[in-house]
């Protein structure tokens, strides 16, 4: 993959950057396969979530508020909420593939993201399951263009923003942080 270097934090532990996961030539690739994937942005986030959901069935239960209850008392996914939410996903990958040349910025961005996202229970170990649906999701858009190399890069790409995700939920949930009164951290930031 990417080079080894990684910069140091206060407390002299290695910080991974988006060169210790990407290549510079899976960072090209990225970045010239993403104007395709962009090209509808809500479709593509509809198909993710909807194998996410297929696949991960239990996953649903974090998704609540972009449910609605039927007279019948079941959940139903209310599709303009999930639209929504799936076309800003979408577009935070849109942010992360422009940022690819400035980690740092890129980093605090998933960490702030990490640690909203702990306010709703999402954990760590329920990042991978992601990754399927989001392949599904590019060979869906990019069709035969969606090669193996491609398939690679991005792969290494989800790897990056789960390692910053997870790092901003163990931030969220470590002792001493700043608590919200929903448990979460309070945002400093309007990436959401």
């Amino acid at each position: 993959m990417g080079c080894n270097a990684s910069s140091s934090s206060p407390t002299g532990v290695a910080v991974k950057q988006v060169q210790d996961f990407l290549t510079p030539d899976e960072v090209r690739v990225v970045k010239e396969s993403w104007p395709v994937v962009s090209m509808d942005l809500p479709a593509t986030g509809l198909h993710i979530f909807t194998r996410l959901f297929e696949m991960e069935k239990d996953l649903k239960k974090l998704f609540r508020r972009l449910m609605s209850v039927r007279e019948s008392g079941d959940y139903v996914f209310d599709s303009v909420r999930l639209e929504r939410h799936a076309t800003l996903v979408m577009k935070h990958l849109g942010q992360a593939v422009d940022n690819l040349d400035d980690s740092t910025y890129f980093s605090e961005l998933l960490i702030m993201l990490g640690e909203k996202h702990s306010a709703y229970d999402v954990k760590p170990e329920m990042l991978p399951f992601l990754w399927p649906a989001i392949r599904d999701g590019l060979k869906m858009r990019l069709g035969d263009k969606f090669t193996k190399e491609m398939e690679l890069a991005w792969k290494h790409l989800y790897d990056y923003i789960s390692h910053k995700l997870a790092e901003g939920m163990f931030n969220a949930t470590s002792p001493g942080s700043k608590k919200g009164t929903n448990g979460g951290l309070v945002q400093k930031s309007n990436f959401n």
